[in-house]
């Protein structure tokens, strides 16, 4: 085994690139592929540079003759380990084999087999095969093997699901762009979702509309629009100057036998309809866009976004995508949809039902769909396609969405769109089925213990998908726990932002591939009782917050150096804990937090006050989570969150722990780190 010590003072000038150079290939950490511990190392590097970091970096030789390399530790929380070394040596110089056994086993419940050849160990031996073993040293175990069973069918499962997942901000004036399909599915995402509507004309016929494309009507051609296209406005002084749609949002339609209304939205579409019916007739090609119809947000072609989709939809992860389609789009641009889908994903495409598996009888299996794009959308509708013919001989019917094409339809095999009106759809018996609610729905559905039961028994065998609620503009998020706990399978989330909800999102979801295994409680082959029944065992949660390690510094708090060291030390960090779980009563509170420390490798003492949840009812552990939101108390801006990790409580280790932090924004990992203590008891109520 080789120690390298990390030089508290540089020499000179030409031995820092040979000194960095060595760091970054050390173990080729620094390699692209592994940019965490890139990013590990660049942090520690820099708190060596500014002389904080003064433990010893260890590399050992594993049997395959690659390095495996140890964490480094601030002074701060060394002093916190030592602590631990010290409490089970009495103060001595080494502990025993056997108390190093006990500490793993008892304390840390640590259940594989830790070899210990010596039998005695110093405190570098102690913490480089403590900090070694994955099991023993982070917060976060590794998720169940029964989470990642493939076996089941797809209504089995829980879903990483989003909603609106072309817009990079906002619901209202964000642009639309085919990178924000490349990150959700990179972060493991597999329900995702598309609305797809008429495209104005291309020049060729292979060329799909210019991402960003602006979808708004200018001012100066609405009044020539509706003059020229509607017949109705013969001139500007006839249109009453119309001056901006904002100030006048609805126009009067010239059918006077329907008196329907045109509003913005419905203009900007009747215009893409005539124009692709123009280019239909010339012989020119037109491709569907993709945007939020409504809004000012841009647009983005939806070859564009087939192409992100296939060039991300697999990378290190087989397990199938569910693309949720809203079409509004007419039948020549749902062919063209079908078409380009065809062309962009081929094989990967699931355009057949599989041999063994009769969508009408049964769902398949998650295992059967690995490497597939599964479609859902509303099935063909003969009775609406004959209204939709019957309106169009009296006019056409701007309100209405044009009924599914038979192409596109066909597409919709195990996963169709069917129409919810009340808790009698819930009877609907046909496996391939989904469900599309709003949060505002469900929860006056859930409120009914009546209805709940007969939501509790339809999500036991079939698929339902909850949406945020329309008022989010901002792209919030709702709790989806909630859902979760109610069977619900997809939840779809407005990835955009890093709120509470996109954090519990990411406590289920890490470590998987965007399926986990629902409870045990509400798999299929329970009864609607036992679903109710899962949760009834009480919890003792106790958590301690010991002291932290390179925390990300604010923005406004920021003072440079030399290699980007800070140089500003007026962090005062607190950390709040927040149990996510089902609660009886409002009245329950599930918040406690530290008091503020100082820097950003903080110390709460050796024996702080722990922050206790006693006497929690109704756990059910799969669907728990604990949220840690470290705050700085002197921000003078309203967000004062600087990092933050979410662990589903099955997942939350007990013992002295290391709980890796993530950024508020981007949810990437940062380099700090807290070091925690975890006793978790649950019992029978």
């Amino acid at each position: 085994m080789h120690l390298f010590k990390f030089r508290e003072k540089q020499g000179k000038d030409k031995d820092k690139p040979g000194f960095m150079r060595r760091m970054s290939t050390l173990g080729k950490s620094g390699s692209p592929s592994r940019g965490r511990k890139a990013m590990l190392n660049a942090a520690f590097l820099s708190a060596a540079l500014a002389g904080n970091v003064r433990s010893l970096v260890g590399v050992e030789h594993s049997q395959d003759g690659s390095l495996r390399k140890y964490m480094p530790l601030h002074e701060n929380v060394k002093k916190h380990v030592q602590h631990v070394f010290s409490s089970l040596n009495q103060g001595k110089k080494y502990v025993s084999r056997e108390k190093f056994a006990a500490f793993l086993k008892e304390t840390q419940c640590v259940q594989k087999d830790i070899p210990l050849t010596q039998d005695r160990y110093n405190f570098q031996e102690f913490y480089r095969i403590w900090s070694s073993v994955r099991e023993a040293f982070c917060a976060v175990g590794a998720i169940p093997a029964r989470d990642l069973d493939t076996s089941r069918p797809i209504s089995n499962y829980f879903i990483s699901s989003s909603h609106n997942t072309y817009l990079e901000g906002n619901q209202l004036s964000s642009k639309s762009s085919a990178e924000a399909y490349r990150t959700v599915l990179r972060r493991g995402c597999r329900c995702i979702e598309i609305d797809v509507w008429n495209g104005p004309t291309t020049r060729t016929p292979s060329r799909s509309p210019a991402q960003g494309r602006p979808r708004n009507l200018s001012v100066t051609s609405i009044p020539q629009f509706v003059s020229t296209t509607i017949g109705g406005l013969r001139s500007p002084k006839e249109s009453g100057h119309l001056r901006s749609l904002s100030a006048q949002p609805a126009l009067a339609s010239p059918d006077k036998e329907n008196n329907s209304v045109l509003d913005t939205g419905e203009l900007f579409e009747h215009v893409q309809r005539t124009r692709a019916s123009s280019s239909s007739s010339s012989g020119c090609r037109t491709e569907p866009v993709v945007h939020h119809r409504g809004t000012m947000t841009s647009t983005v072609g939806f070859r564009e976004v087939c192409k992100a989709i296939r060039e991300s939809a697999f990378v290190d992860n087989p397990l199938p995508i569910i693309i949720s389609l809203e079409v509004g789009a007419e039948k020549e641009q749902q062919e063209a949809m079908v078409e380009i889908m065809k062309e962009e994903w081929n094989d990967l495409l699931l355009d057949k039902p599989l041999e063994f598996c009769n969508p009408h009888e049964q769902q398949p299996r998650l295992e059967d769909l690995k490497n597939k794009i599964l479609i859902k959308v509303k099935r063909l509708d003969e009775s609406k396609l004959a209204e939709a013919e019957r309106g169009r001989s009296r006019g056409i019917n701007l309100r209405a969405k044009p009924p599914i094409c038979e192409a596109l339809a066909a597409l919709a095999i195990y996963t169709h769109s069917e129409h919810y009106e009340d808790e009698h759809s819930l009877g609907s018996r046909t496996p391939s089925h989904i469900f599309s609610l709003s949060e505002d729905c469900f929860l006056s559905l859930a409120a009914d213990s009546h209805k709940l039961h007969k939501v509790l028994a339809h999500n036991r065998d079939f698929l339902m998908r909850i949406y945020p609620k329309g008022l989010r503009i901002d792209s919030s998020n709702p709790d989806p726990s909630f859902h979760w706990r109610r069977g619900v399978q997809m939840v779809a989330m407005n990835w955009q932002k890093t709120d509470e909800g996109m954090m519990i999102n990411e406590g289920m979801f890490a470590g998987s591939n965007g399926w986990v295994l629902k409870p045990e409680g509400l798999l299929g082959y329970s009864s609607p009782e036992d679903a109710q029944n899962i949760g009834h065992r009480a919890l003792d949660l106790r958590i301690t917050i010991l002291a932290g390690q390179f925390l990300p510094l604010p923005k406004d708090r920021r003072k440079t150096g030399g290699f980007g060291i800070s140089g500003d030390r007026k962090l005062r960090p607190r950390v709040k804990v927040e149990l996510h779980a089902e609660k009886r009563s409002k009245a329950e509170d599930f918040v406690r937090d530290t008091g503020p420390a100082s820097t950003e490798n903080p110390t709460w003492g050796y024996q702080p006050n722990s922050l206790d949840f006693l006497g929690v009812k109704d756990i059910v552990e799969e669907l728990s989570f604990v949220r840690f939101k470290v705050e700085d108390v002197y921000s003078p801006i309203r967000s004062n969150l600087i990092a933050w990790a979410c662990v589903r409580l099955d997942r939350l280790q007990p013992g002295y722990r290391f709980l890796d932090l993530l950024d508020p924004k981007t949810r990437q990992p940062v380099p700090g780190q807290l070091f925690i203590k975890v006793q978790k008891k649950s019992h029978s109520v």
